[in-house]
């Protein structure tokens, strides 16, 4: 067993087959959805928004485009994502557990392109 060879492969197998690339699309098509739902949602009087409320509406638009990127490219997906959620948790407002779906996220796609990855 050669894990400088073999990477994630080795440590974890299941990573590398077709069947897992669909479980962070889905739950990303989730999560963006929600993401886009958030970010239309500010929008209702942008004239009461204040600094953090626009942070927190970028940073809902990047991990829905992360979400939406992440079904053609993992690894930009997954850096797109964890941008938006830094500028989430930056804005200082959500509760620190509503941030960590879209970091699994971008975890997980980060898990796949670095399975997938050949040598």
């Amino acid at each position: 067993m050669n894990l400088k060879k073999d990477g994630l492969k080795v440590l974890l197998p299941g990573l590398a087959g077709r069947d897992f690339r669909w479980l962070p699309r889905i739950l990303g098509t989730l999560i963006g959805l929600l993401a886009l739902g958030e970010f239309i949602e500010g929008f209702g009087y942008p004239g009461e928004l204040d600094t953090r409320s626009m942070m927190l509406r970028v940073g809902f638009f990047v991990v829905f485009a992360g979400c939406v990127v992440g079904w053609f490219k993992e690894l930009a997906a997954s850096l797109i994502i964890f941008c938006g959620t830094a500028a989430i948790v930056i804005s200082g407002v959500p509760p620190l557990g509503v941030t960590m779906f879209p970091a699994l996220v971008g975890l997980l796609y980060l898990l796949v392109q670095l399975a997938g990855k050949k040598k």
